[in-house]
């Protein structure tokens, strides 16, 4: 049975099948009809919903992949390059009608497309159209955009404290109702959209605000909505990009922008979120530098600015390349401000500013150790590690700095640890590698054969520590299997110390492990198997 959540998307989705697919055009209907067939011989599986992107397999001559976008149905593919809609798409869109038990209502309503409105209406929700009465040929207007978003969200969205978990059924509803009313010309599409979901954004955090939920709440109900949100936000800019932007798109964004800033100080407990869309809204959309000194400005202007406009601030100083009073504020903050500088470098990175990094790279690797250790969680200390080193190496590459790099895998132990070998092994540090070993926990059970020989031509002493340690490990073991292992470690330990012509060392080592264990008849008894220790008669 389909979630409650995707009922809404599939109908919308249905609806714009309706009038996408020409019943009169006999091609169409051939396909349809080989859509239908494929679904009824059971041949659509694997599949899997990633928000309103639906993907599955289809059995066909050969298998291929169909993906349905139930939002942008136009966006939808197939593995067939089939040029338009293809009978494995349709057979993956009966499969989700099936689970409302609607493709027969579907069917007749395409069939007889007078009928359409009535029949439609046996779907469970009215049609993605119907939702919004403002006509799609009205002049775009920044006032009327801001009523109908207001309205739409007031009149869906609960207002009471105790009902948190139908904050997200509620928003993907909303979202239809707005995404309805979509201009026609594809750059106000797009301009409508971002305005749409960063009114979306604010009013979330109003709506957390007033009826005062905790992290435990936002984490578990909606936080993943501020996300979302921010991924169609990043989506829809760069899109926009791909355009030049009339004039008429100043005072839209003139009002944007100032509804942007007002988003830093709404709800204390989604500053990360926040902060992450102010920048990326200061980045890709509001790119006049007199917009910038300007909000610069105003942030400054504050003498207790809060820690998400000082970060505004760094931001702002960063686009308008004042590095120094970006930095000045930057060692002004605690270790929290670390996780927001990995946006920086990789701002900087993309664009090569290898030169500009110089200042930001080492504080950033100062502050590394600090901050991952306020983080308790272990699994995002590794994923914020490996973010950090990805960032930053392109410019230690380019700038030749492998000290640099090699101090940030040093601040970031443990998490590093296996980046940071593999550095030391390529570089053929193995001094180095084997200290990183044993300080590790690691044994010579860790190594593989080719990187045990590897370390006897290089250098025999590298691996008498870890023979010692592995022995002592594998004796306290205190079973067969390991007095076993233990005395093949010592056989070849014994070989070290020979080809080292140190042999009276290995046998006072031996004489102080077997005095140690003497309690241990089994691992003597090994040892005398193994001929380390003389049978008397």
């Amino acid at each position: 049975m389909l979630q409650e959540k995707y009922l809404e998307p599939l109908n919308f989705c249905a609806e714009n099948l309706m009038n996408l697919l020409d019943a009169n055009d006999p091609r169409m209907k051939n396909i349809v009809e080989k859509g239908l067939l494929l679904y009824r011989q059971s041949f659509v599986y694997q599949v899997k919903f990633s928000n309103e992107i639906v993907s599955g397999m289809i059995q066909d001559v050969m298998p291929v992949k169909a993906t349905l976008d139930l939002d942008y149905i136009q966006y939808s593919s197939c593995t067939c390059h089939a040029e338009g809609f293809c009978r494995h798409q349709l057979a993956l869109f009966f499969y989700l009608l099936a689970q409302v038990g609607k493709v027969s209502t579907w069917l007749e309503a395409w069939r007889k497309p007078i009928k359409n409105t009535e029949l439609l209406k046996n779907l469970g929700i009215m049609r993605a159209s119907d939702l919004l009465k403002e006509s799609e040929d009205k002049e775009p207007n920044y006032e009327d955009w801001m009523e109908t978003f207001d309205k739409s969200f007031h009149s869906l969205m609960p207002t009471n404290e105790n009902k948190p978990y139908m904050i997200a059924e509620t928003y993907y509803i909303y979202m239809r109702k707005i995404k309805a009313a979509t201009p026609l010309q594809t750059e106000w599409k797009l301009l409508y959209l971002v305005i749409a979901q960063v009114f979306t954004f604010k009013q979330l955090l109003t709506l957390s605000k007033n009826l005062d939920h905790n992290t435990q709440t936002i984490n578990r109900y909606y936080r993943h909505l501020f996300q979302d949100l921010m991924n169609s936000i990043d989506d829809n800019l760069y899109k926009l990009s791909n355009f030049t932007l009339p004039f008429a798109f100043d005072d839209f964004l003139i009002r944007l922008k100032e509804d942007v800033q007002s988003i830093l100080t709404i709800q204390p407990l989604v500053t990360f979120e926040c902060i992450q869309l102010y920048r990326l809204m200061w980045t890709d959309l509001f790119a006049t530098k007199n917009w910038r000194q300007d909000e610069l400005s105003t942030l400054l202007a504050n003498n207790n600015p809060t820690f998400s406009e000082k970060v505004a601030i760094i931001h702002l100083d960063v686009l308008l390349q004042k590095d120094q009073d970006a930095l000045h504020v930057i060692q002004s903050l605690d270790s929290e401000v670390t996780a927001y500088l990995l946006y920086w470098i990789d701002y900087l990175s993309s664009r090569k500013a290898w030169k500009r990094m110089d200042l930001y790279v080492p504080a950033f690797i100062q502050e590394l150790k600090k901050y991952l250790c306020t983080d308790e969680d272990d699994e995002y200390c590794y994923e914020f590690t490996s973010m950090a080193l990805r960032a930053i190496l392109p410019y230690c590459l380019a700038m030749n700095k492998e000290d640099l790099l090699e101090k940030a895998y040093i601040h970031t132990l443990p998490y590093s640890f296996r980046k940071y070998e593999d550095f030391l092994y390529e570089k053929k540090q193995f001094d180095k590698w084997i200290d990183l070993f044993t300080m590790m926990g690691y044994g010579l059970d860790n190594l593989h054969k080719e990187q045990i020989k590897l370390l006897q031509d290089y250098d025999y002493s590298l691996l008498l520590s870890l023979y010692h340690r592995s022995i002592q490990e594998h004796i306290e073991g205190k079973n067969r299997d390991h007095y076993r292992i233990a005395v093949r470690q010592l056989k070849k330990l014994r070989t070290l110390y020979k080809k080292m012509k140190k042999q009276t060392e290995f046998e006072q080592f031996l004489l102080v492990i077997l005095e140690r264990t003497k309690r241990l008849r089994a691992f003597h008894e090994e040892c005398r198997k193994g001929k380390l220790i003389h049978v008397k008669n």
